[in-house]
């Protein structure tokens, strides 16, 4: 897992999304399918960016959509990645950075 949080925010990521990525990939040589889920998360001290990955089909009808409040600890999966933008820093432009660098899917890396 890889974090990027001030000590000074708290870990755990709760909010509201504000942008989702969320998509299942298959490969023919794989048993299961592949979930790449990613989401901006704002909270009230800036926005969380998160990746989760996984192939448990179980929780792939109830990951969390675009204008979902999210609450980390209640979530029920582990991120794989959280990093946290300040406010006054976010740009619209960082976002689309992180899903380019973040985007997993059977077959490749990125879209």
């Amino acid at each position: 897992m890889t974090t990027t949080v001030p000590s000074s925010v708290p870990q755990s990521v709760q909010g509201k999304i504000i942008e989702a990525q969320v998509k299942v990939s298959v490969d023919a040589t794989r048993p299961l399918p592949l979930v790449c889920a990613l989401y901006a998360v704002e909270s009230a001290e800036g926005v969380w960016f998160c990746a989760y990955y996984g192939a448990n089909r179980s929780v792939f009808d109830f990951l969390p959509q675009k204008g979902a409040v999210l609450e980390e600890r209640d979530l029920g999966i582990a991120f794989r990645t959280k990093k946290f933008i300040p406010k006054e820093q976010y740009l619209q432009a960082q976002w689309e950075e992180f899903k380019k660098e973040n985007f997993m899917a059977y077959g490749g890396h990125g879209e």
